[in-house]
C-alpha cells in the first residue's frame, strides 16, 4: 500500500505567519500562527504580535484561539493538546513563556499561567496535570497543570536544537546522544546508548536517528539499539510514526542550501524496503500515526487526516 496523497484542507488568512504544526494520532491537526504589524520598530512589532491556533480536520480548518504573543511549539496526546506561547518581556531582552492546554482535542483552550523558564522551545503533554518543556540549559515539569513548575535535573546540558522531548513507556524521554527516560517525573533516569547516532524520535520499539548525513531506524533491545539499513541518504530525519507493522518516517534535505523538500518514507516489511512520497509543503510539517499535516509558503494547509 503506497502512502496516500496529502490533500489541500484549507488556506490561512493572508498575513498569518506559521510558527508550529502538530498532527494527532486521533486524526486532526493544529497550526499555530501569528500576526504582526508591518510598520514600527522591531520591539514594537513584537509586542503587538497576536497568536492564533487553528484546528484542522479533513473538513477544513477553524480558528480556535487568539491571544497575545506567538506560538513556539505544539503537542497532541489523545484529546490532550498543549501549546507553548511567548510574549516579549516588558523590559530588557528575551521572552516570557506561557502554557495553553486543551482537553477536548484542540477545540477549546485555557491559559495555564506562566512557564518560569529562561528559555523554552519544546512542549510535551503527558496528562492534564503533567506537562514538560525543554529549552536551552533548561528542562522543566509541572505536576499540577501549570500552576507550579520545577526544574528537572538530568546529566549533561540541555540543547533543544540537538535534543527532543518524547513520551515513552509510561514516562518521558530526552533524546539526543542516546535516550534517557524517566518513569517517576525526573527523580531517576535510565539510559540507552545509541553509538554515534543522534536520536530524534522514538515510537514504541523503534527509534529514529541521524548519522553521517543519513536517516536511520533502529530497534530498541535490552537497553541497546539494533540498527537497520539506512532509510535515506542525504536526508535529515524529523519524525517517526508507527501503525501496526507500518513504519513511516518524515525527512527533509540534510543540506539546507537545497531547500526543505519534505518526504514521507513508508515501509510495510519492517524497514527492508521503502516507498517515498514528496510533500508540497514547507518546513512546518508533522506526522503522527497514519496522519500528517503541513503548510506551504503561501499559507495553504495540506494533510492526510481522518
Amino acid at each position: 500500500m503506497a502512502e496516500k496523497d496529502w490533500e489541500k484542507l484549507g488556506e490561512l488568512a493572508e498575513g498569518l505567519r506559521v510558527g508550529a504544526v502538530a498532527a494527532s494520532r486521533d486524526g486532526f491537526g493544529l497550526v499555530g500562527t501569528m500576526t504582526e504589524p508591518t510598520t514600527g520598530t522591531l520591539p514594537d512589532r513584537m509586542r503587538a504580535r497576536r497568536a492564533q491556533l487553528h484546528r484542522v480536520t479533513a473538513r477544513g480548518l477553524e480558528r480556535v484561539y487568539e491571544g497575545p504573543g506567538w506560538v513556539l511549539a505544539l503537542d497532541c496526546h489523545g484529546a490532550l493538546c498543549a501549546a507553548l506561547g511567548a510574549v516579549l518581556k516588558p523590559s530588557g531582552a528575551g521572552s516570557d513563556y506561557h502554557l495553553l492546554v486543551s482537553t477536548d482535542g484542540g477545540k477549546q483552550w485555557s491559559l495555564r499561567g506562566p512557564v518560569p523558564a529562561p528559555s523554552a522551545s519544546q512542549v510535551l503533554a503527558v496528562s492534564a496535570d503533567e506537562l514538560w518543556v525543554l529549552g536551552a540549559y533548561f528542562l522543566g515539569r509541572t505536576a499540577n497543570g501549570g500552576a507550579a513548575w520545577a526544574e528537572v535535573a538530568l546529566e549533561g546540558e540541555r540543547n533543544p536544537h540537538a535534543e527532543r522531548l518524547r513520551r515513552v513507556e509510561r514516562g518521558v524521554a530526552v533524546l539526543g546522544k542516546g535516550l534517557s527516560f524517566t518513569q517517576d517525573g525526573g527523580a531517576t533516569w535510565r539510559s540507552e546508548a545509541a553509538g554515534s547516532a543522534r536520536l530524534v524520535d522514538v515510537d514504541g520499539a523503534h527509534v529514529l536517528a541521524a548519522e553521517s548525513g543519513q536517516a536511520r531506524l533502529g530497534e530498541r533491545r535490552l537497553g541497546e539499539v539494533r540498527w537497520m539499513p539506512p532509510v535515506a541518504q542525504g536526508r535529515e530525519p524529523l519524525r517517526l510514526a508507527t501503525v501496526g507493522a507500518v513504519l513511516r518516517v518524515l525527512t527533509r534535505n540534510a543540506d539546507p542550501s537545497k531547500g526543505v523538500e519534505p518526504l514521507v518514507h513508508a515501509s510495510e516489511d519492517g524497514g527492508k524496503s521503502w516507498t517515498t512520497q514528496k510533500l508540497e509543503v514547507g518546513p512546518h510539517v508533522d506526522i503522527a500515526g497514519p496522519y500528517g499535516l503541513g503548510t506551504d509558503m503561501r499559507g495553504r494547509v495540506f494533510g492526510r487526516l481522518a
